[in-house]
This record gives C-alpha cells, structure tokens and sequence, in this order.
C-alpha cells in the first residue's frame, strides 16, 4: 500500500541527532510499502529528497532563519522557552496542510498515518476534508500531545480529533487510559510502543569488555528530570569517589544544569557532552554500566509515554534506573529488568545507583533481563508489524473519493 506519514520530529539530514524512531519505523514499513514523509523545514535541509526508501517533503514555513518551532527540542519546549515562536504557529499550520493537501490530490493513498493528535492529525482531517477524500487515518500519540494540552478548547479539539480517525494508537497503557477518558471507544485504540533494532543496532558490547560509570541519554528539557539526578550525585561520589556521569544531549535546559553542577561541586564527575549523531550512541550505552533516566510528570501535565531511549539502553544490556511514572511500567519489572525508583526524588536516586556499583553480579543480571524484554516486546520487527497489521485493517481501496 501507499502510506502518507506526518510528522514533526525526524532527522534532517544524515548523522542527525534528532530523535529518528518516525524514520525507523517508516524505514522497516517501507519493506512493503511505499511512504512518502511530510516534516516541517529547517536551515540546512532540503526541501524535498530520497532518504533510503522514504520520500521526505519538508514544508517552508517562513524565512528559514526563523523556522525555529519545531526541532532542537520539540515544539512544546521551544515555545516554552520562546513565547514568541507562537507567532508561527498559523504558518506552520497553514504551510503543512496546503502540502498535504497537495500530496492528496496527486497520491492515492491508502492510509494518513499522523504522529502526535495536534497538530498532524488536525491538519490531516482538515486536508482530508478540503480535498474531499475518505483517506483512512491512523493517528500515533506520543505522550506530549495527549497529557500536556489541557484546557477546553485544546480537550474538544483532541476528543473531535480522535473521534473523527478511523485508529488511535498510544505508546503506553496510561496513554490509553487517558484516551479512553476522552471518549475514545476502548476497540479504537491500541497501546502500540515505539521500537528500537535490538538485533544489529542496540546490542551488548562482546563479553569480558569492561563497563563502567553512569550515563543519561535524552533532551535537556523539563520531563527528563536531568536535575534530580545531578542532586543525587554527591551521595554517589560520598561512597565511589570515581563514579562518572555522562550527559548526551542538549536543549534549553543545559545552562541551568551546567550551573547546578558548578553549585554542587562536581565539575570533575559530571561530563556535559552534548548532542551526538544517532549512529554513535550504541557504543557510549555498550561502555556504560548503569544508564538513568529520571524522567518526571512536569506541572502542566508533559510526560514521557514509553521512552525509546529506555528501550535502547536495556536492548545494550546497560543496567537501567528509571523513574516510576505511568510510562514506564510498560517496560520495567522492578528488581526484575531494572529498577524503578520515585520520581524526583535525589535520595532514592542515589542509593539504587549506589547499591547496583556495589554488585556487579546484580547489574549484569538486571541488564540481561532487560534486553530479553526488548527482544520479545519492542524490537523493530514485532512493533511495525503490528503497526501493518492496523494499517490493513483500515486501508480502503483507492478509489475512496468522497
């Protein structure tokens, strides 16, 4: 079949470091499917080019310089941290959808897969009604979209999104509590994760290699809880004076968390080593011991749904903390695949990571278990044919005009 996908985060050029799970899962639907990609321009990208098997159009939204909404972050923390990007909102809307409208009258498509309810899946319906297609449409949710739009206005707009899709999946089962609270019919939604390739990608290093120190992996913005750890730390260092943190990533929150770590004194253990292409983040998750992610639920309600950076850190055999929030109980067992420890809280923080540097026997346990729960659950493979199978059961003939 002939897939129409949008979305607003996927690389933008090759050795990108913005987060490529849309691309991945694109790249393996593409072995039997033909996917043309629609994503918001940046400086620097092509307006529209052949990456592997995907055709990528990029939308203008207005003199490159200030197409600073999506990207580097997400659409929610740029605009957080730059009110006045809300400015181009019409015009981001307006550019997306006259693409997509575009790309509907040229394509028979059999299938709109839209990531995230607001704002693909608003431009998607609206497209869809302007061109006058009956096009079945697929919407994903991740997370930001589905917890940290409240409100009113934004609750009616999702709850007459989704009720208009023909599919909702979500990355969590809380994802689909929450859905289900909107009115969605329980037989409408799936809990179908984001995946990584556990078996040639994200895989342990060779036996006997040496592992050691701790690493955080992910954007520096609120939901990630990166503080906490910092202020966990001190006790870390009280009791293993050599333990080491490395921070990948970037965003608009390293300022202040480089400043914390001035305050706290620990310049000679915490390393800031900022973005890094995707392709090498296998090897710094195959030396690292233990890998935390203390991802928190923000004030305005943003939450992870089920981490993918989780997933390639246990698919390395890298022993994992996680925060114990909704999102995360899909993928850990605690004491069983990894730890779950409370959410900001330095203290319980501290002592697992203090507890698993003492036993080396545990981590190894823990990591193994872990990249089994990947193997069986969120591997590429398993996660797009489930996304195939939502696919054919909705897809109508091409000949759907209205």
């Amino acid at each position: 079949m002939r897939l129409l996908v949008l979305t607003s985060t996927f690389p933008r050029w090759p050795d990108d470091t913005e987060p490529a799970f849309v691309q991945n899962l694109c790249n393996y639907l593409a072995e039997n499917n033909t996917i043309d990609v629609v994503t918001p321009h940046f400086a620097g990208a092509k307006v529209r080019e052949q990456m592997g098997p995907l055709e990528v159009y990029r939308y203008r939204y207005f003199p490159q310089q200030w197409e600073r909404l999506a990207y580097e972050g997400g659409i929610l923390p740029n605009l957080r941290r730059q009110p006045l990007l809300a400015l181009l909102i019409p015009f981001f809307l307006a550019s997306q959808l006259w693409l997509v409208c575009r790309l509907l009258r040229r394509n028979d498509y059999d299938v709109i897969h839209a990531h995230w309810v607001i704002p693909q899946a608003f431009v998607a319906l609206l497209a869809r009604a302007l061109v006058r297609r009956k096009t079945p449409l697929v919407v994903t949710s991740h997370g930001g979209d589905l917890f940290a739009l409240k409100g009113p206005v934004f609750s009616r707009l999702k709850h007459l999104i989704v009720r208009h899709a023909q599919h909702l999946t979500v990355v969590s089962s809380a994802m689909r509590d929450k859905a289900i609270g909107l009115g969605v019919p329980a037989g409408k939604v799936s809990v179908i994760p984001m995946g990584v390739d556990a078996q040639n990608t994200f895989v342990p290093p060779p036996r006997g290699a040496r592992r050691e120190g701790l690493i955080f992996v992910g954007r520096l913005v609120d939901k990630k809880g990166v503080e906490y750890l910092l202020q966990a730390m001190p006790a870390v260092r009280q009791q293993h004076s050599d333990a080491r943190l490395d921070i990948i990533g970037d965003g608009p929150l390293r300022g202040e968390l480089e400043q914390l770590v001035h305050r706290l004194g620990l310049q000679a253990t915490v390393h800031f080593l900022g973005s890094i292409p995707n392709t090498a983040i296998p090897a710094k998750l195959q030396e690292a011991r233990i890998a935390v992610v203390p991802s928190v639920v923000t004030d305005n309600g943003d939450q992870e749904g089920a981490p993918v950076a989780v997933m390639e850190v246990m698919a390395c055999e890298c022993t994992t903390i996680v925060s114990d929030y909704p999102g995360a109980r899909d993928l850990i067992e605690d004491g069983c695949n990894g730890r779950l420890v409370p959410q900001r809280d330095p203290q319980s923080l501290a002592l697992a990571i203090n507890s698993l540097l003492a036993d080396a026997d545990t981590c190894l346990a823990l990591g193994q278990e872990g990249r089994k729960t990947v193997q069986q659950d969120f591997d590429w493979r398993v996660v797009s044919a489930r996304f195939q199978a939502v696919f054919d059961e909705y897809a109508s003939p091409r000949s759907a005009d209205a």
